[in-house]
């Protein structure tokens, strides 16, 4: 098949081997009466149709094709014309949308024979004539070869490429090169549209509210070139199963409570141009939770006190305060505060009186919670602060510190010798027993000590800090003890300290390897604790040299 554009006489148009003409326009045969036209090259009959076709072409808007075929009688025509090959391979092009692509068609040896672009059954190009009516498309020559192209002043052989700017996905699929031989050659460059993701379906466009417990389905689907990757996040967290990022077009989340509760990002990539992302905002209503700041809460009389309780809800709370199963309102001593989720009851210029149990209970439309507080002026629990290695073998200076907002007239410290195994018992009520473990216990009071305490005690939040320090006797060399402590005031004993292990010094002190100065503390106690009835007691003003040295902390 030959596809020819008239452009030149007559006598050239018989030139060529054509037995038929018929007329095409955009790659589709048109509807013109007489055509196709069979003739004879000696047929004085062509000179006619073809100043018929010329005149046809001329007075179209749109470029006309005149495609020439070889009629049967001409299969013994012989011709010494070498026959084209082809110099470039088809290949398959991966292009982003909006870019331009050059797809290129070279071949040996062009002589007179025409290089066709086509797609499909569309004609692109003839030749050096572009055919399609897209303004996108257009046609290189590609680099010289050593012969020109036949009937194209200045323009160098070797074949065309085939440019297509702004390429898009509709751009996808086969450009067929063609060499118009008896038998057609051709080679296909292949073009694939890449596209940058786009996210198209989210399943909540706006905030989504669950109760707690459900069963949550987020879902996001995308489209690109190639296929991509959707991948879910959450903003300033990690997802609910832990981790940070999850593969999927849809996150399930089983059994959402508040902390499910936050933004989602589903982002989807495919490596061509930016990601595309979408968020959705999952809100989980449920009942309060409420977790008091401090179970007890110390202080003095005449300061103020601060009960805090900590409530989570959704939707938010009404927050009531109670002392024992009186309700508290808003008094002069008495006043309610809310800041986000922390809520506070004030109590100024604390008496006798306010000391006692508080609870704090919350409300909304999906259940109540309620947390309990104690306030008191007892004080808090002791720390030690001597170090957990002492510089002698037989005795060891212990020290701690303890804060109340009231004088300590009494201290009772418990020591023992530390074994790695022991047995306990658990009582009902929380205490423990320790079996075949005695304990020494020693009573230190105020007895005959000056000045416990500095004068009154700061206002809150100041709290006055005391210090006891007891040289403990008869202990073995190189050997670790335990310790315990608690404190009296006015309002009565605090709660037993936390363990403290301490050891004495071995005969060879160079052997042995220092322990970190800092005293080691082990794990506190429910209410308190029962000994053996082997302890025994001593009152420090008359067995012991004690010394107190209060301090007064801000």
């Amino acid at each position: 098949m030959y596809e020819l554009k008239i452009r030149g006489t007559v006598a050239e148009m018989r030139k060529s081997l054509a037995k038929a003409i018929q007329l095409e326009k955009e790659g589709v045969s048109l509807n013109v009466p007489t055509y196709p036209f069979t003739f004879e090259v000696d047929n004085s009959a062509v000179d006619d149709k073809l100043k018929e076709t010329e005149a046809l072409l001329g007075s179209s808007s749109s470029p006309i094709v005149c495609m020439a075929y070889p009629g049967l009688n001409d299969l013994d025509i012989t011709s010494n014309e070498k026959l084209p090959t082809f110099v470039t391979p088809g290949q398959t092009y991966r292009i982003a949308t909006g870019s331009t692509v050059v797809l290129p068609c070279r071949i040996t040896d062009p002589g007179s024979f025409v290089l066709v672009w086509k797609r499909g059954i569309a004609v692109l190009t003839a030749g050096p004539v572009k055919v399609t009516p897209d303004p996108r498309v257009r046609l290189l020559p590609s680099p010289a070869g050593t012969s020109a192209l036949p009937g194209i002043p200045g323009l160098a052989g070797g074949g065309y490429s085939l440019e297509l700017k702004d390429v898009r996905p509709q751009d996808a699929g086969d450009y067929v090169c063609q060499i118009g031989t008896m038998e057609p050659k051709e080679i296909t460059h292949t073009l694939e549209i890449l596209v940058p993701p786009r996210i198209h379906f989210v399943s909540h466009m706006g905030p989504l509210e669950v109760v707690q417990g459900a069963t949550v389905k987020l879902e996001c689907r995308a489209s690109g070139n190639p296929v991509p990757t959707v991948a879910w996040t959450r903003k300033n967290n990690v997802l609910p199963s832990g981790e940070r990022s999850v593969n999927g077009l849809s996150l399930v989340i089983q059994h959402a409570d508040r902390h499910s509760a936050g933004q989602y990002q589903c982002s989807a990539d495919n490596g061509v141009g930016q990601p595309d992302s979408r968020h959705i905002t999952l809100s989980v209503r449920y009942a309060p939770e409420v977790e008091p700041e401090r179970t007890t809460v110390h202080t003095g009389i005449g300061l103020e006190a601060h009960l805090v309780c900590i409530v989570h809800a959704e939707p938010p709370p009404q927050v009531l305060w109670f002392k024992d199963t009186t309700q508290l309102g808003t008094t002069e001593q008495h006043a309610a505060q809310s800041r986000g989720n922390r809520y506070t009851l004030i109590i100024r210029n604390v008496t006798e009186v306010d000391f006692g149990n508080y609870s704090c209970v919350a409300s909304n439309t999906h259940g109540k919670a309620r947390g309990h507080l104690s306030l008191t002026g007892t004080a808090g629990l002791a720390i030690f602060d001597s170090p957990s290695l002492g510089p002698e073998k037989e005795i060891y200076n212990i020290s701690w510190s303890v804060n109340s907002h009231a004088a300590v007239t009494e201290y009772e410290l418990f020591f023992r010798q530390r074994y790695l195994h022991r047995s306990h018992h658990v009582h009902d009520n929380g205490t423990i027993m320790n079996r075949n473990d005695r304990w020494n216990s020693v009573v230190i009071t105020a007895q005959g000590i000056t000045n416990p305490l500095l004068p009154a005690p700061p206002p809150f939040p100041g709290v006055t800090r005391q210090k006891m320090s007891y040289m403990i006797r008869g202990l073995q060399p190189a050997t670790t003890y335990e310790a315990r402590v608690q404190a009296k005031n006015s309002h009565g004993w605090n709660k037993l300290s936390p363990i403290f292990h301490f050891t004495t010094r071995t005969n060879e002190i160079e052997n042995m390897v220092e322990p970190s100065a800092q005293p080691a503390v082990y794990g506190v106690s429910q209410q308190g604790i029962s000994f053996s009835n082997h302890a025994y007691r001593f009152i420090a003003t008359h067995l012991i040299v004690v010394i107190m040295l209060p301090l007064l902390l801000f």
